[in-house]
């Protein structure tokens, strides 16, 4: 990314809508290449490799230095830990598909395709409770990702806790918890930042519609 192009980009965003009928840019600029540190930098080159965070975000959020603290957090609660990363990625695409992301929806993990996850293994989180390509483990993460999308009443039972404690130690619990915290709080912030619209996502991914269940925002 040159250091004029997203300024030149937004000035001619107006005209560009009237004349080709493009998609808006996002509510918010990247950060321009003059304004990018080494440790900026290395975050986006990062989002390239890995695929998740896709660098459009992290070219936004490092503009910011909580910004920054934010994706390094994020980087360690996605890859890091005790759990599975194919898993958190399974639970992170179903809770972005149900709140009708685009850009959450269309990322994937380069890391967590190389750990098994397919597009087929995808396809079926639209149904997973039905589907043969998942282990009970694994459903029941799923289960509770959906649970946790639904709002705080939906998860704040015994039985709730009691079902994710036949398959998960409380250190896994803790870990799913705010995995899926940080998945519905800040893809809601990201997905209005239109980075990538949820029409746009559905022309990519023509499975989206079939399996989103939109659910209203606290």
């Amino acid at each position: 990314m040159s250091g004029g192009f997203p300024r030149l980009t937004r000035a001619l965003a107006p005209v560009l809508r009237s004349n080709t009928g493009s998609k808006p840019l996002p509510r918010l600029r990247y950060i321009e290449e003059s304004e990018q540190t080494p440790h900026t930098r290395e975050l986006i080159e990062s989002a390239r490799r890995t695929g998740a965070p896709d660098p459009r975000v992290v070219s936004l959020m490092t503009r910011s230095p909580l910004g920054i603290a934010w994706v390094e957090y994020w980087n360690k609660l996605l890859y890091q830990g005790i759990l599975p990363h194919k898993l958190k990625e399974m639970c992170r695409i179903k809770i972005s598909v149900a709140h009708q992301c685009g850009y959450c929806s269309t990322v994937r993990s380069t890391v967590a395709k190389a750990e098994g996850l397919t597009e087929d293994m995808i396809s079926d989180l639209f149904d997973y409770a039905g589907s043969k390509r998942f282990s009970e483990r694994e459903k029941a993460a799923l289960h509770y990702a959906d649970l946790f999308k639904q709002g705080e009443l939906s998860i704040d039972k015994d039985e709730v806790y009691t079902d994710l404690a036949k398959h998960f130690s409380d250190e896994e619990i803790i870990e799913l918890g705010l995995f899926c915290a940080e998945v519905d709080g800040v893809g809601k912030f990201v997905k209005s930042l239109n980075v990538l619209s949820w029409e746009e996502a559905c022309e990519l991914n023509p499975k989206l519609n079939a399996g989103a269940t939109p659910v209203a925002a606290e």
